[in-house]
């Protein structure tokens, strides 16, 4: 069996800072960030890379008041208020000349539209799991207000991102009963390992930088297929390998080190066939987005020579479920391409 490159994508815009960014600011970011989805769809259908944009689903919405139709009957009632997303849009709204900052429904349509590119959920409101909330079925609602949004594009929610990497295994089982198959668990590693907002504290964030350049510990990116466990009821942990930071105009050197150690890592996934799970979030790209247009095309690169040196494959989260759970009469059907050794 040949080793997987997977991306996966935290599509969000102001939905993902709406607690601790202006949005005015960030005009440029997010209409660069709309710009280029085209340009990234592209890049990905160039390479034939199937990847998972974890979108938040307020983003399916054309308006607020399309949104308002989708807002779950239920809200979570955060300890800390400003967790909220609906007391947020409450307090500063969302006017049409705001519209680049909240909604992105062509963009939606037009990911539906290229082979390998998977539709999946970031939760409709970028919903905090690990913080102190009182609404014990506000996940639950949240999820169930997802669905309701993705039959716009004719669309099921498989898999799951969530928000701020606040992975919570409580909630795993809330996912599967509204449709989720696959979610994105943290990297290995310790400086990884989930927590609240504001939980990471400086030796954290400092190992977190360093490992993006240098081998911190003994910290593996890749992993074999099987480490991916079937639970029943639950949905598949899929382990993210790397967090692709964006271009920098503060140091070149610095650059050419991360995009070396990513392309090293798919490579070292290739020979020994294992998986590697790339992830950002396309409002990454949007300060200097044509750096990082370069930089990615890099990478894709790196994936097609391990492709066509070491048969490597792309698959995105909602394959490994076509692959590991699918019924085993549907599989020669369904299964994404896999080469047997």
């Amino acid at each position: 069996m040949q080793g997987i490159f997977t991306i996966s994508l935290d599509f969000e815009l102001h939905w993902g800072v709406f607690d601790k960014r202006d949005r005015q600011a960030r005009e440029a970011c997010y209409k660069n960030t709309l710009r280029i989805v085209p340009q990234m769809l592209e890049l990905f259908a160039k390479y034939d890379v199937h990847v998972t944009w974890a979108t938040v689903g307020s983003l399916f919405a054309g308006n607020q008041q399309e949104w308002e139709t989708f807002a779950p009957s239920i809200e979570p009632d955060f300890e800390q208020e400003h967790y909220s997303a609906y007391k947020w849009v409450r307090q500063h709204g969302m006017p049409a000349q705001y519209r680049w900052a909240h909604f992105a429904p062509e963009e939606v349509a037009m990911i539906l539209e290229y082979p390998g590119q998977e539709l999946a959920t970031h939760t409709f409101s970028h919903y905090y799991c690990l913080e102190q909330q009182r609404e014990k079925m506000a996940f639950d609602a949240d999820l169930k207000a997802v669905v309701k949004a993705a039959k716009k594009f004719n669309s099921s929610m498989r898999s799951l991102v969530f928000p701020r990497n606040q992975f919570n295994p409580d909630y795993l089982k809330v996912c599967y009963d509204n449709g989720i198959k696959t979610v994105r668990s943290n990297p290995s590693g310790w400086f990884w390992s989930p927590v609240t907002d504001g939980g990471a504290g400086l030796l954290r964030r400092a190992f977190r930088t360093a490992d993006a350049y240098i081998q911190v510990g003994g910290v593996r990116t890749s992993y074999p297929l099987n480490d991916i466990k079937v639970i029943p009821g639950e949905p598949l942990q899929l382990p993210a390998s790397r967090f692709l930071r964006p271009w920098t105009p503060k140091s070149e050197l610095a650059n050419k080190m991360r995009l070396r150690r990513s392309c090293q890592e798919i490579r070292i996934a290739a020979q020994r066939k294992e998986v590697y799970h790339l992830w950002w979030h396309p409002e990454n790209f949007g300060d200097y987005p044509e750096q990082n247009l370069k930089s990615l095309e890099v990478l894709l690169k790196e994936y097609k020579r391990c492709k066509e040196k070491y048969g490597m494959t792309s698959w995105n989260m909602g394959e490994y479920d076509t692959y590991l759970c699918g019924k085993k009469e549907d599989k020669a059907v369904k299964q994404p391409a896999m080469i047997l050794q």
